[in-house]
């Protein structure tokens, strides 16, 4: 399996865990966007994009509208990822990703 990641959105300046988003491509056959690079005391990790929304009793729900089925698989998207951002972090300057302050 193929999978390859695209930082797109790099968010500076936050005290917020969430510093990225990625598009990721798998087999050049599927695209996955708006995967997340969370950095927190415990570590960095990505997190699937996700969708919301309330019921009829008021409850908001909240979904991944993607994920990994194998421990496998996840692990190489978050490789992928990963190496993405930091890849996307030393290349700053020449990067042609949108940078949010």
């Amino acid at each position: 399996m193929e999978i390859r990641a695209e930082i797109k959105h790099i968010i500076k300046n936050s005290d917020k865990a969430t510093k990225a988003f990625a598009d990721v491509v798998i087999d050049d056959s599927i695209v996955i966007h708006s995967v997340g690079v969370v950095e927190k005391d415990t570590g960095r990790y990505i997190t699937m994009p996700r969708s919301k929304w309330t019921n009829k009793q008021g409850e908001v729900i909240s979904r991944d509208i993607t994920h990994p089925i194998t421990t496998a698989c996840r692990e190489l998207i978050q490789t992928a990822v990963l190496d993405a951002y930091d890849k996307a972090l030393a290349d700053n300057a020449d990067s042609d990703f949108e940078v949010a302050e």
